[in-house]
């Protein structure tokens, strides 16, 4: 079974893939018990809001050229010169574009922030958010060439170490400190600025320092179709919670962010098996071997669904337990979000497909439509029904990108 292991390149980077991935989840348990019994509801609904909204500016400022990076570079299999061109093009305009961003954003921090936050301060809360934003997106791209190289030991061993240096220093900033919410926000940041400097320094081999405009067009042309489809990934999962924000108590908030990170376990999961089924079903289709490439589609299916199944009593238990009694009200609230991200789970299985044929339109209007119905369906139901409506707009638009996709992928 260890030699199998071995051999088979998917499954080890999968096994290796989901060991990092599942770090943080791993740690959110662990830390669990020290978030609820040191942080009101309220303080803990400001920290993952943020952090939320960090998820969508990431987006965002790499305008999703971590994807083209991940194709790419099958591209340039053969002539590593114009790889290193390639990447260094891509690098520098990344790199380029979200520091000019950044600080565009906090020159107008007084305007965007009175639009963005109702209840929650902008100082300090704001500049945290552009802060880990600018860092995540550049973490992302280097990342992204790991996976690229299907090197999984090394993007795991990142992740690892990422987490466990939050997790050490956030209880530090709680339980000694007492700095409440910004704790696990502040301890992002100074691991983040650290993890990226090494991780830039170490990519510097694979690149050459080089602006090639034809080489960012097409990255461009390839990556802003995925834009609305990762930003809609954002959007059904998480732009609940900034409507929420709006209408509903800090505590409530509170709680619903509770069982939407604890439900997020298990899209953890399935995305650490996706960065290595990506990378290996495209060079499957490049080397022309079709069974096998459909194979690999049928095992991520199977994968999602006996996954997702198990998840749900196991993640319900685990709330029980770990949680305060003040935060028991998302415990009912898991298996509704958990369905949504089974949905998720089986809608990267076309998304592979098209990703392949470079069909990146396809994926970007299925995804936009089902954000626009989510976005639609929370400010119709949740100034009636707060979360509930939240829990209804997610499922739905799940659903509805997920036929949409499969119909695009079938033609």
């Amino acid at each position: 079974m260890i030699n199998k292991v071995r051999q088979n390149k998917f499954l080890k980077n999968s096994i290796l893939y989901t060991i990092g991935g599942m770090m943080t989840p791993f740690i959110g348990f662990i830390m669990l018990p020290v978030y609820t019994n040191y942080l009101p509801p309220s303080e803990y609904g400001i920290m993952t809001t943020i952090q939320t909204l960090v998820g969508m500016l990431q987006i965002l400022l790499l305008l999703s050229l971590n994807g083209a990076v991940t194709r790419f570079y099958y591209d340039y299999l053969d002539n590593k010169k114009e790889q290193k061109k390639y990447l260094g093009s891509i690098f520098i305009f990344v790199f380029a574009f979200s520091t000019i961003m950044g600080i565009l954003m906090i020159i107008l921090h007084e305007q965007i922030g009175n639009i963005i936050f109702l209840n929650i301060p902008i100082t300090p809360y704001y500049f945290y958010f552009i802060g880990l934003s600018w860092l995540n997106a550049l973490l992302a791209l280097t990342l992204s060439l790991f996976r690229a190289q299907e090197r999984a030991g090394l993007f795991v061993s990142i992740n690892i170490i990422k987490a466990i240096l939050i997790m050490l220093l956030t209880m530090y900033f709680i339980i000694i400190m007492g700095f409440g919410a910004e704790s696990a926000l502040l301890s992002q940041f100074i691991v983040l600025f650290i993890i990226v400097i090494v991780v830039m320094l170490y990519c510097v081999k694979f690149i050459s320092f080089n602006i090639n405009l034809g080489y960012i067009k097409s990255s461009l042309i390839f990556s802003l179709p995925l834009l609305p489809h990762v930003a809609s990934g954002w959007i059904i999962s998480s732009s609940d919670r900034i409507i929420l924000e709006k209408f509903v108590t800090l505590d409530q908030l509170g709680i619903y962010s509770l069982a939407v990170q604890i439900s997020m376990v298990l899209s953890l999961f399935y995305t650490s098996v996706n960065n290595a089924f990506v990378p290996r079903y495209t060079r499957l289709r490049q080397e022309n071997r079709q069974m096998q490439s459909q194979q690999l589609l049928k095992i991520f299916f199977y994968v999602v669904i006996i996954f997702g199944v198990i998840s749900i009593p196991i993640s319900m238990f685990g709330t029980k337990i770990l949680s305060d009694e003040s935060y028991n009200g998302a415990i009912w609230l898991i298996p509704f979000l958990i369905v949504g991200h089974i949905l998720k789970g089986i809608y990267y299985v076309p998304v592979a497909k098209l990703f392949y044929s470079k069909d990146t339109k396809a994926i970007a209007t299925s995804s936009t439509l089902a954000a626009i119905s989510n976005v639609g369906i929370n400010f119709a139901l949740i100034p009636f029904i707060g979360i509930n409506g939240a829990i209804v707009s997610t499922i739905f638009a799940e659903v509805f990108r997920t036929l949409l996709i499969y119909r695009a992928s079938e033609k």
